[in-house]
């Protein structure tokens, strides 16, 4: 049986409302609170892994709060989906931290039950097999906490394609709709490579990462050849390829 990854990235702001009423709540509090974050987008990408390697996709899914009448509308879209593939485990970086928070915050004011990749668990959250951050699977024990972007270097994606990755310039007053549900389609692409590293890692019989991400980038960019970031993506690609078939060719 393949494994199945439901791969999940959101985009979310700080609530003006929210952060007022905190503010005055919490005067001395000089840092905004997650809790004071509303969400704007949404975007999903089911990856399937199976016993000989090979990695196949479902169609990229994303909902931004343009598409919605607000932000409950937003999210019962998006969790219609998840529950649509309910034997999927979730991947997120960083996501037990902040996406998922969010989500779960959100479904308060929304008054929504959790899908089942969501909900709360029995054991420890780090042994919950419905649910995996990859941020925190990667820092394990020790105290560093690594950026995606710094393992995406280590895994060769060019500078280039990082640009503005830390700071999407996403602002409660001022949102370029179809730049920011680029921006976390693109984030679901970087999870799911950083996703089939950590499975390699894990030892996950006959998984390349090289080839995986070959597969990765091609379905992506099959499914959105208009992205901002296509040209890279291609550029990428392409040299994977060439990389896969010299190996092949000296190994003959």
């Amino acid at each position: 049986m393949p494994q199945k990854y439901l791969i999940l990235d959101t985009e979310s702001v700080f609530d003006p409302y929210l952060r007022e009423a905190y503010n005055c709540i919490e005067p001395d509090c000089e840092k905004a609170r997650i809790g004071c974050r509303s969400l704007v987008g949404i975007a999903m990408w089911t990856v399937e892994i199976d016993a000989l390697g090979r990695v196949a996709t479902g169609d990229i899914n994303s909902w931004t709060l343009k598409d919605c009448d607000n932000e409950a509308s937003l999210l019962e879209r998006a969790f219609t989906f998840m529950r649509q593939h309910s034997d999927h485990v979730v991947v997120t970086y960083g996501g037990l931290a902040t996406d998922c928070q969010v989500l779960q915050l959100a479904a308060i004011s929304a008054d929504m039950e959790l899908p089942r990749q969501l909900a709360e668990t029995q054991g420890p959250r780090w042994r919950d097999l419905r649910q995996i951050d990859l941020g925190l699977a990667l820092k394990g024990s020790g105290k560093t906490w690594n950026h995606l972007s710094e393992v995406l270097l280590r895994m060769g994606v060019p500078v280039g394609l990082l640009f503005g990755k830390a700071d999407p310039e996403i602002r409660p007053d001022r949102i370029a709709w179809e730049r920011m549900r680029e921006h976390c389609e693109a984030d679901v692409l970087f999870t799911a490579m950083a996703l089939v590293a950590w499975l390699r890692l894990q030892g996950t019989p006959l998984l390349r990462i090289s080839g995986a991400h070959l597969a990765l980038l091609e379905s992506f960019l099959r499914a959105r050849p208009g992205s901002i970031r296509a040209p890279m993506l291609r550029r990428l690609a392409d040299e994977l390829r060439e990389s896969l078939i010299a190996s092949l060719d000296h190994a003959a």
